[in-house]
């Protein structure tokens, strides 16, 4: 299992090359030496898009999108069964948000991973799972097949998700609010059944 975080600027080294981050991960984890590492961290870049006259960047040379896919890169080093992708495309325009769905969802599928995408964009994750979970005050409260979720939710908190996402026509019903607060550390989660109109 392997974690693919989110600001990617935080998760790199500032002081190294992307290429020596990506063989990094490798010869922790295999017994390699730098040079074959190095190889093997051109060809990973090269697969999440970033170029080979790239790879010798440091990460502050890079635009968001690129250092997200080094982060993705240093993910995938070493072959790992399960990817969890905290919040991938956070932070990133809508366009490059796109470019980094559409690589994890290929490399995903080419490479038979498994993956766990973590996000608050609703609308993100709904293009990228076949399972979906939904979580309120710290505990899940839906699952399912993604498509089921999305077009027949049960839970009052998923409903009013989708609801929130932005139309072009709206209708005029006045906003909602859930009943509930954020979990305590101490008393724990409450149970937020009932919705309000407020």
């Amino acid at each position: 299992m392997r974690l693919a975080y989110q600001g990617a600027m935080n998760a790199l080294n500032p002081v190294l090359r992307v290429i020596d981050q990506v063989a990094e991960a490798i010869t922790l984890h295999q017994p390699v030496n730098g040079r074959e590492a190095r190889k093997r961290a051109v060809g990973l870049l090269g697969m999440v898009g970033i170029p080979e006259d790239r790879v010798r960047a440091y990460p502050h040379e890079l635009s968001g999108g690129m250092r997200q896919r080094v982060v993705i890169a240093m993910a995938l080093a070493n072959n790992p069964a399960l990817v969890i992708a905290d919040e991938p495309t956070n932070g990133l325009d809508v366009i490059t948000q796109n470019e980094i769905l559409v690589i994890i969802r290929e490399l995903g599928a080419r490479l038979g991973l498994s993956m766990i995408f973590i996000s608050h964009d609703l609308l993100t994750v709904l293009r990228m799972p076949d399972h979906l979970a939904v979580m309120y005050q710290g505990k899940f409260v839906e699952e399912g097949p993604a498509e089921v979720v999305a077009t027949a939710p049960t839970h009052p908190y998923t409903r009013e998700l989708l609801e929130a996402i932005p139309r072009l026509q709206r209708s005029k019903t006045g906003t909602v609010v859930l009943a509930g607060n954020a979990p305590g550390i101490i008393s724990g989660p409450a149970r937020p059944d009932q919705r309000s109109e407020g």
